[in-house]
Parts: C-alpha cells; structure tokens; sequence
C-alpha cells in the first residue's frame, strides 16, 4: 500500500511540473496513473481539472472539479480548480463563493488572491483586479504566477511600463515561464519591436505554451500584413482606452454625420457622399478583419502539432 502512494506522489509530481512547463497533456497522462492507484485523491481531481482547463475542456473540467471538492472540501486548491472552472462557464457568481472559501481554508497564500483578481477581471474591474493582485504579491513577491497576473492586468489597460515591468520580474524568477514570455512578446508588439517579439513567441513555444505562443505569432503577422496592420493598431488603442473607447466611437459616428449633412448643405454633396462611404467602408473593414485574423489563427493552430513530451 506504501509502494502504490509512493507511486501515486510520484506521479502526481511529474504532473505538477508538466503544468508549471506548460505541458497539460503529459499532466493529464501522469494524473490518470496516479488516480489509477488512488481514485479518492482529491489533490489529483484538481490538478487533472486545471490540465483539461489548460486543453480547454471545459465541461470535463467542472466534472473533475467537483470531484476534488466532494473529496477534500477543506482543500483550498480544490476550491480554486473550481473557481477557475466556472470563470469558464462563464459563471463568476459560483467562482466568487469558491474563490472566497478557498481564502477562508488559506489565508496566507497568494492564489484566493488571483482568484479573487480574475472574477474581478471578469467585469472588466481592472482597478479591483490590481489591488487584489498587489495583495497578492506582497505576501509573495517572487510568486510567478501573481507576476504575470499583474503582466496581463497592465497589458490589458495599454499600460506597457508596468506590464513590461512584471513580465521581466516573473522571468527573472522562472526563465521559462510560457506565459511570462507570451505577455513579453505581446508588450513588444505593440511597441513596434517585432523581432524581438517573435523570438520571445519561439521561446514561449520552446517552454511548452503552444497555444498562446501561436497566437502571439498570429498577431505578429497580422501587425506585418498590409490589409490587417491598420486594424491591429486600430484595435490595440481601443484595448488600451477600456470602456472608454465606446464614447470614442460614437463621437466619431456622430462626427462623420455632421460633416457629411455640413458638406451636402454648402453644396458638396460628393464630398459628403465620399464620407459617408468612407465610413461604411471602416465599418465594413473593422467586421470582416476580426474574421481574417480568426481564421489565419485556426491555420497556424491546425499545422501545430506537438509531441506530448516535448
């Protein structure tokens, strides 16, 4: 019986670090020989729930969730698996009760924090978001995953300094960490610094996150491609102006009507029509572009095909 829970911890070992490199699909392998020996292990429902996050299998994911929590409802990572399953489903009400109890089960550790941060995040409460993170970092200021958190959080505002700030600090303490790496690319994207941007995606590719990777290299093409550069620049600055950027949009509309009837009331009604047909075009431009990015996406995707252990 000693043999068989060495066995298992084992197991479960190599799984936590096929997750930490980014490697879901050697992690699910490990963890279903570990729950081959030991089905009640609570600690492996959970890991094997964040490895089907990781793959996107959301549905198998909240199964092995719940799993954990009926198994070790005072697990405080249990209770995080299923905070994070339901931020999938796309239910922040059910994750915030989960991301609460797992602060109450352990008070001193950063990750109820992030938790906390995401459903935050869900809403688009970025401020909210930081101060949980920033809690979160001081009772671990060398946690990683906290780091990139903060990374990301940054990025999402357009606030580059900062996000380059903690993407270097989370790689200064995990070299290789996928994501770190990910959100330094895409820093360096939007400042224009393509070269380096691709080699920190060949990196991030290298570390084992294939599918973040790839899609920092699809937004590098898209930043190079003459008819989808405009709408990548387009789209980084709405990004970064947040809710903002829908005030902005509705000024620009009512802006192109008054100077289109200004034009046709002195007069010029073909430069008022070339207005407005320059308008629909932006408008047709700014729909049919998020639709070719998805799709170069889906190619670059389909021709990635990773051994399990690589």
């Amino acid at each position: 019986m000693q043999g068989e829970e060495r066995e298992s911890s084992a197991w479960i070992d190599l799984a936590i670090a096929a997750l930490d490199r980014g490697q879901a699909e050697s992690a699910l392998d490990y963890l279903r020989r570990a729950l081959t020996l030991d089905p009640n292990d609570a600690r492996a429902h959970a890991l094997l729930s964040y490895a089907l996050l990781a793959m996107r299998r959301i549905n198998a994911a909240l199964v092995e969730a719940r799993t954990a929590v009926a198994l070790g409802p005072d697990m405080s990572v249990a209770h995080l698996v299923m905070g994070d399953a339901w931020i999938a489903h796309r239910k922040p009400r059910k994750a915030h009760e989960h991301y609460e109890t797992a602060r109450n089960l352990d008070p001193a550790h950063p990750a109820p924090l992030r938790g906390l941060a995401k459903y935050e995040s869900f809403f688009h409460r970025y401020d909210a978001a930081v101060a949980l993170l920033e809690s979160a970092l001081a009772l671990d200021p060398q946690d990683p995953e906290t780091l990139v958190q903060l990374a990301q959080q940054h990025l999402l505002r357009g606030r580059l300094p900062e996000a380059e700030h903690f993407a270097r600090t989370a790689l200064e303490e995990q070299p290789e960490h996928s994501s770190a790496l990910v959100i330094m690319g895409h820093t360096l994207l939007r400042r224009g610094e393509i070269q380096e941007a691709r080699q920190h995606a060949a990196w991030a590719l290298r570390s084992g996150g294939a599918g973040d990777a790839m899609l920092l290299l699809t937004a590098i093409k898209a930043r190079e491609n003459i008819f989808l550069g405009f709408w990548f620049r387009f789209n980084s600055v709405l990004s970064e102006l947040g809710p903002k950027s829908m005030l902005i949009l509705v000024a620009a509309y009512v802006t192109q009507r008054f100077l289109s009837l200004l034009l046709d009331d002195l007069g010029h009604a073909q430069l008022s029509d070339l207005v407005t047909y320059a308008w629909l075009g932006l408008c047709v431009y700014s729909w049919i572009a998020p639709g070719i990015f998805q799709r170069m996406l889906q190619r670059e995707l389909a021709t990635v095909r990773l051994r399990r252990d690589f």
